[in-house]
Parts: structure tokens; sequence; C-alpha cells
């Protein structure tokens, strides 16, 4: 068909004025309506058999002239073009154009683009529609839904719907029958066999687009909407969403021809949350203010209070869109909605949601799902959802305007009972239970929520809420609610070896310290300090983790709380013992283990005893080191997998030094395996070590090499800095074993390097000792016998018997 109307100005019009009939007296005896018989003669209709039956009759025509008007009707019908104006600049959803395009190209008939507001849907479906056009003969038709509409008022009924499709199919609006399901019979008979493009733009849900999908599959239907469209029969579905940066960047620049470099229309972009209806308001206020700068623009842009503002233009504002689809929630979801507003994160679970609105888990996740099927939630992973920023800022105005302050304040503070629930959950996993702080507290702030299975999903949970934990804790802190603020700092403390980034981890402490204070709470200040000083430990800061516990010890003893006390000075004896000052570790051991004695705190007993093996070992007392082993292990309650670990690997340690590193190595192995058995991270690394020292003994040096490179990655992994510096020094030495010198030297002195910047006296005679190895086996008796000094005098100064070995080697030495 042509798109060239029909002609019957000559026809109709002599026919009636002969007949002396206006056209109101014509439409009235053939019972048509006047507008379609004006229609008829302005040639913007060709009427319907039916019609044009009933205006023969009511002229009362003979043969002749019914063939006159026959003849004209007879003529080629309009066909419809009814596609907006295509975009000109339009850049940055290529590849989305591209997909639909490529969808037609296999076959797909139907094609539903789905989105949130404002994110580009009706553009992309209309310049996709302007390139298929050509392939559409039977015209295009373009019908807005309004699905989601600004404006007040119930929608377009699907019967107004069809029937203004149905016009523009050039059917007669007399011919058309009131019933709906005729209605879409005429339409499905209307469509058949036409090559018609037809647009369904704004669809309120997917079975409004099902019911307006042609019978045939001569056409191709193009759907938007807010909603997921994937239930739509044969729908090919293309999800919208906020472009990436480099597309956004290239949607400004389009915009602005320009005016911007690409630094400046990130900025553009970022501010506008690369929302395209966003940064198409924000460019066009800038095209229409030839004197602003982008600078001036973007410093509009800043102020969060007014940013909408900003970006509206009255029904065509970002809030305008998004009103409209807030229009279509009911109440419980749109308290959801605002109450999301509240999350200082970027995305929530289930739980969270749940707390904010006072329901069940099950209830939270329906109605979280729910706002993701109309675009104003977003879910990058199962189970996890967030706002878009436009829309956070939107949610936040309509709490402000429409909740009570008081309702909000009580929301907020379930969302952080439930963060506490969960981070007290995670950190009684994540660290040894023989922290009993955590364990007590789990107790004090359980919800009857669920916990974590292990260890390895405690720390997954770390992960994944970490950055959403850290916000939370400054929100708790601007809120005044400083119990909250603590418990969730110090619950973040656990994971330091899970954490990588130490600076962070003190930031969080320093909060948590100063919440301690501000409650005047002397516990809490005494705890915090501790975690200070394993934080400062951590980071190889020693003077400044060594003051921390010690302050944390006289405090913990001056309460009257042995149990932290004890706990602190068992990490200042570690502290000395990483540091290789061995004989204080020990001293500081013994003033521990005199506490527990007194307070007969069997657990505390446990752990100090045998964490006084290792300073003994390093001194040479290897009996007195075997006899607090053998009080350890009599101290071992049932079930204490966790510290029979940690003596069996000593047992294996005892076994080699004596001699027997065969035994050492079943031993290592079968500690080893016990440690994946129970999921003890902490202990795979010293064991991994223990395994490749045993290896080395029997000669097996190359195999020793598997064992510490795993061990050096898990120290990494778990940012556990003495046993890095130890896993590399091994790993020198058995390549050197293994007549691999130059790659010895490269570990020595990174453990070397390691070991000056952390303080550690022991680890670094020992990088130096490996390095004096290396050097002799090249050749380079100078270099060799330069960090043999050095390693004499360090270990001297650990006061550790190799001192007295490396002595003779230099005096025996060319």
């Amino acid at each position: 068909m042509s798109d060239r109307g029909f002609d019957a100005r000559s026809n109709l019009r002599p026919l009636r004025l002969r007949a002396m009939m206006t056209q109101e007296e014509l439409a009235a005896k053939a019972g048509v309506g006047t507008r379609t018989v004006r229609d008829i003669e302005s040639g913007r209709v060709r009427p319907q058999p039916k019609t044009l039956r009933l205006l023969v009759k009511a002229l009362g025509l003979g043969d002749q002239d019914r063939t006159l008007l026959t003849d004209a009707v007879g003529g080629e019908a309009a066909v419809p073009r009814e596609l907006p104006r295509e975009l000109a600049s339009f850049a940055g959803r290529e590849r989305h154009l591209a997909a639909v395009l490529d969808a037609v190209d296999r076959g797909a008939t139907v094609v539903a683009v789905h989105g949130m507001a404002g994110v580009g849907k009706t553009t992309l479906a209309v310049q996709a529609a302007h390139a298929l056009a050509p392939r559409y003969p039977g015209g295009q038709l373009f019908v807005d839904l309004h699905g989601f509409t600004h404006a007040d008022g119930p929608r377009p009924s699907m019967e107004s719907v069809l029937a203004r499709i149905l016009r523009s199919l050039n059917v007669d609006e007399p011919d058309l029958p009131s019933d709906v399901d005729e209605l879409a019979a005429l339409y499905r008979s209307a469509l058949a066999g036409r090559r018609v493009l037809l647009v369904l733009d704004n669809a309120a849900e997917a079975e409004q687009v099902e019911a307006l999908l042609p019978g045939t599959a001569d056409g191709l239907t193009l759907a938007t909407s807010r909603h997921d469209l994937a239930s739509v029969p044969d729908a090919v579905p293309v999800p919208l969403e906020p472009p990436p940066m480099p597309e956004a960047v290239a949607m400004v620049n389009a915009a602005v021809a320009g005016r911007a470099t690409d630094a400046e229309a990130a900025a553009i972009a970022e501010r506008c949350g690369r929302l395209p209806l966003a940064m198409s308001l924000a460019t066009a206020r800038l095209r229409s203010r030839p004197l602003w700068r982008v600078k001036d623009l973007l410093e509009r842009l800043t102020d969060e209070d007014r940013l909408l503002d900003e970006l509206g233009t009255g029904h065509r504002g970002v809030a305008a869109a998004l009103r409209a689809s807030y229009r279509e929630l009911d109440a419980p979801h749109r308290r959801l909605l605002r109450r999301f507003s509240l999350v200082p994160g970027d995305d929530v679970d289930a739980y969270a949601a749940a707390a904010l609105c006072g329901v069940d888990r099950d209830r939270a996740s329906a109605m979280l799902e729910s706002l993701v099927n109309v675009h104003l939630a977003e879910t990058r992973s199962s189970g996890r959802y967030r706002l878009h920023d436009l829309v956070r800022l939107f949610a936040s105005q309509l709490a402000a305007a429409e909740e009570d302050p008081s309702e909000l304040d009580e929301a907020f503070g379930r969302l952080l009972d439930v963060y506490v629930h969960f981070a007290y959950q995670a950190a009684s996993r994540a660290v040894s239970p023989y922290q009993r702080i955590f364990a007590e507290e789990l107790k004090a702030h359980d919800l009857g929520l669920p916990g974590f299975a292990d260890q390895d999903d405690a720390v997954s949970w770390f992960r994944a809420e970490r950055e959403n934990l850290a916000a939370v804790i400054v929100a708790a802190v601007r809120a005044e609610r400083l119990e909250s603020a603590w418990h969730l700092a110090s619950a973040f403390s656990a994971f330091r070896w899970y954490d990588g980034d130490t600076e962070h981890q003190l930031a969080i402490n320093r909060t948590a310290l100063e919440m301690a204070r501000r409650l005047g709470d002397e516990l809490k200040q005494a705890h915090s300090l501790g975690d200070r000083g394993r934080h400062f430990s951590v980071a190889g800061r020693s003077a400044e983790a060594i003051d921390y516990l010690s302050w944390a010890a006289a405090l913990s003893r001056k309460l009257g709380d042995v149990a932290a006390a004890t706990w602190a000075l068992r990490n200042l004896g570690i502290l000395y013992r990483q540091s290789g000052r061995f004989s204080e570790a020990l001293g500081v051991y013994r003033s521990a283990l005199e506490m527990a004695e007194a307070a007969s705190d069997v657990t505390a007993m446990l752990h100090i005893r045998s964490n006084m093996v290792v300073p003994l070992l390093r001194l040479g007392r290897l009996d007195e080191a075997e006899r607090r082993l053998e009080e350890s292990k009599g101290l071992l309650g049932p079930g204490d997998e966790y510290n029979a670990s940690r003596i069996e690997n000593f047992r294996g340690i005892f076994a080699r030094e004596k001699g027997d590193p065969a035994a050492a190595l079943s031993i290592h192995t079968d500690c080893l395996e016990r440690c994946r058995r129970n999921g003890f991270r902490e202990g795979f690394t010293p064991v991994l070590i223990e395994l490749g020292e045993d290896l080395l003994r029997l000669g097996r040096a190359p195999e020793a090499v598997a064992y510490l490179e795993q061990a050096l990655e898990h120290a990494e992994d778990m940012s556990y800095r003495s046993l890095e510096r130890s896993a590399r020094n091994g790993l020198g030495r058995v390549l050197t074993a293994s007549g691999r010198p130059e790659e010895a030297i490269g570990y020595h002195e990174q453990a070397a390097a390691l070991a000056e910047s952390q303080q550690d006296a022991y680890e670094l005679a020992c990088a130096h000792h490996g390095l004096a190895d290396a050097h002799r086996l090249r050749g380079d008796l100078a270099a060799a016998r330069t960090h043999l000094r050095k390693a004499a005098a360090g270990y001297a100064e650990c006061g550790v018997p190799e001192a007295e070995a490396i002595e003779g080697r230099l005096r025996g030495a060319p």
C-alpha cells in the first residue's frame, strides 16, 4: 500500500449536495458520525464496506452514482506513520540498538525494552523503530499506554486503546463494536497479513502488552515498560540500565556539542547518576544558557537538597517521572521505598529491609522483588538490593515529607540492631573462640535471626558487607547511637586478618575508642585499646602496638577484668615474640599466667602456656618448652580442636628438633588435614611453614617449595605479616638448597625489607643468614661474609643459640 489518502472530495460532496443534505443530515440519516462524513470527504479516511452501504442507502443513489462513489473508495488507504521524531544526536545506546536490530534479524516479532524511569526506553524504541520502518510497509503505529503517567486519573481503557489503533488502521468508527473482546478480534483481523510495526510505549504490565499482540507474526511489536516484561510470550527482553560511564560521557558530549571536556562530561554524568533523562535535562539547561560554563552547571548539581529541582522542568522532571512509578505502589511498598533511603550503605539484604518496615524476612524479600520488577530498586547479586542514587534521593525527600520522624528513628534503630546481630554472629566465627567478648555480645544482641555455618561463611558475609558496615558505623555516630556504633566498630575489628586495609581498620577502631570514651565506659575503652594494639601489630608498628596493649592490660587489671587483662598480656607477649624479643615475651607470659592461675581461668592458662613454647624454642630451652606443651595438653577440654591442632603442630616441631624429621612430616600432615577439616584458616600458614622445614631436613627441598608458596599465599591473604616474613625466609632456604640461589636472594631480600620495616629482629637475622648462604652458593664470598656478620649481630640481639653457631662460622671462614 502507498501512503496516499482516499480522494472522495469530488465524489461524496457533490452527491451529498445534489441530495440537498448537510454533513450532519447525511450522518444522521446514515447512522454514522458527522466526523466520519467529514473525514471521508476530506480524504483522511477510507470508509469501510458497511459504512459505504449506509451512505449509498441514505443518499438513495442509482447504479451510476453508486459506481462513482464505490470506485473512489477503491483507491488506496492512508498508511499510518506515527513514530515520534528520532534524535539526530542519539548516542551511548549503540549496543542496545544493535541488540534490538539483531533480535529482529533473527526473527523476533516481539521485543520488550524495560528499565527504570528516565533510563531512555522510549528513545531507544523510537530509534530502533525508525531504523526498522522500511521493513514494515504496512505502517508504523505508536501508542502511549500511559502505564506510568504524570497526571492523576485513570489510564486509558483497553477499549479506548483498541479503538484508537483501529482508527489509525482506517477502520471506521461507527463500525467499531463496544465489547472489548469483539474489538480485540477486529483489531487482530485488521492487522492480519499486514507488515505493521507497532510501538507500545509505557506499558503498565506484561498482561497489557500481551493483550495487544497481533494474532499473526507478520509484523513487529516493540514494547517498553518500567515493569519487567519477561512473561510476554515470545518476547526478546532488552533490559536497560543507566549506561556505563564511557557511554554516559558520549551522551553528554552529543548533547552539548563540544562545550564540555570528557572530564566535565563525566562529572555531569556522575552527578546525574548516569540517568539519561537527568543528563538530558541538565545538558538542555546548559544549551539554553550560552553564557554558562560547565562549571556553573556542575555547581548547581552539587547541592543534593536541590538536585531534583535542578533536574526538573515541570512534568518532565526526574522527580515527576519517579513519582509516576511511586504512585503505582500500594502503601506497604511505598513505605519500604521511603525507608530504603535510611540505609547508609550501598545495598541491603531482606533482613535489613524487614527491619526497616517491621515485617518478616519473606515478606520483605517479596516486596523488594516487586520494587525490582518496576525498576525502583536494583539487584546486582542474589539477595542484595540497592537504589539508584536519584531514586534514593527521591525516596529520602518522600520520607521527610510523609513519615513521622519518630517512626523513622525507630526504623533506623531496628536496622542498626540487625547489623549488630549479624556483625557479632560473624565475628564470633571469624576469631579465636577464646576472645570471649564476641561470644558474650553475640548472646546479648541475638535477635533470633540466623547465624553463619562456619568461618568461611562469616568471612564471606563480612567481605560482602564491609563497605555497608563502615557506612552504618558513620551513620550511627551521626545519629548519636553511640552504643550501636561501638558494637559495630568492635565487631568490624574482628576481621583484621581478612581485610588487608590496615589503615581503614585503624580508622574504624578510632571510632570505637571515641565512642567508648563518650559513653564513659572503661570496659569498652579497655577492649578498644587492646584492639588498637592488635591493629598496630598487624600494621607492623610495634612500638605503638606495645603501648596500646600495655594500656589495655593495665586498665583491664584496674577494672578487675582478669580475662581481658590476660588476653591483652597474651597479645603483648605475641608481639614481643614477633619482634624477636623472646625473653621479654616470656616475662609478659609469666605475668599473664600468674593472673590466669589466680583467677582459675583454665582457658587463659592453656593459651598462655602454649604461647610460651615458641620463645622457649627460639631460646634453645627445648626441655622447658616441651614441659609447657605437656601442661597445655593437660588443660585441653573435650572437643577443643583449635588448641589440639596448635599442640600437634608444636609436637611435630619437637620431633624434628630431636632428629626425626620423618615423624615431624607425618604429624604436620595430619595437623594440616585437621585444620582443613575444622576450618581453622589461621592454622594453615604455620603448619605449611613447618611442613616446608620438615621436607628441607629430609633433603626434599623441591617438594618443600610448594608448601611454602601456599604458606606465603595464605599469609598475604590474611595480612599475617609475621608469618609472611617466615614464609619468605623459608622459601629462600629451600630454593638455595634446590640450587636456585638467584631466586632465593629475592625472597630473602623481601623478608629482610619486611622485617626491618616491622621491627622483627629475629626474621631480619634469618634473612641475612639465608642471603649469606645464597651468595656463598653463587661464589660471592665477600657478600656472604657481610650478611653473615649481620646475621650474627641480629641473633645475638635476640639471645638465640644461632648467634654462637654463626660466630663459629665467621671465625672459621676464609
